[in-house]
């Protein structure tokens, strides 16, 4: 085997790399910061305390390690996934520790949806950041206007009958999020 057909692959994805624009790592940078952030909040006890939270831990940052590199990889979903099963598993989630995971997790999103729009090499004018800013305010309406009605509820025992009512509002937020054809 010769040495160049094992240099030469790496060679290039570290020539890939340099293409990438100042504005592009920010973006990712800012979703690894916040992704790993709701990872501590969803794991109090921490990231490596028993077996399963170093196996969500584990599989948490691989796939955000993958969705550095490619941030419009489907593999991106599986972090969140990660975050909310290890909150799920837990005996008791305080309102404050599931605000903060799911504030992090909106942000981290946010990010690497906006690295995702634009090419690699790709740089923001300062009227394009301000754009993103202002489409995002009407989602973190929605979400805390959300979260507040799921703290309300929260003490309310609700029947089998509000799966009704949550799959109608699911599907008037994707209506009313989903951008329109014209």
């Amino acid at each position: 085997m010769r040495l160049s057909a094992l240099v030469d692959p790496i060679a290039n994805l570290l020539l890939d790399l340099q293409k990438v624009s100042r504005t592009q790592w920010i973006l990712r940078l800012i979703g690894v910061a916040a992704m790993v952030l709701a990872l501590f909040g969803a794991l109090p006890a921490g990231m490596f305390a028993n077996f399963l939270a170093g196996l969500v831990s584990t599989l948490a940052l691989c796939a955000l390690l993958i969705q550095v590199f490619r941030p419009d990889t489907d593999i991106g979903v599986a972090s969140p996934l990660l975050i909310i099963l290890a909150l799920l598993s837990q005996s008791e989630v305080s309102a404050l520790q599931a605000l903060g995971v799911g504030a992090a997790m909106l942000v981290s999103h946010a990010a690497f949806a906006l690295a995702a729009t634009i090419p690699a090499h790709g740089v923001f004018e300062g009227s394009a950041w301000r754009l993103a800013l202002r489409a995002m305010l009407p989602v973190l309406a929605l979400s805390l206007i959300a979260a507040l009605v799921v703290m309300a509820l929260s003490g309310i025992r609700l029947g089998p009958w509000m799966l009704v009512v949550g799959i109608a509002a699911v599907i008037s937020l994707f209506l009313l999020v989903l951008p329109r054809t014209r």
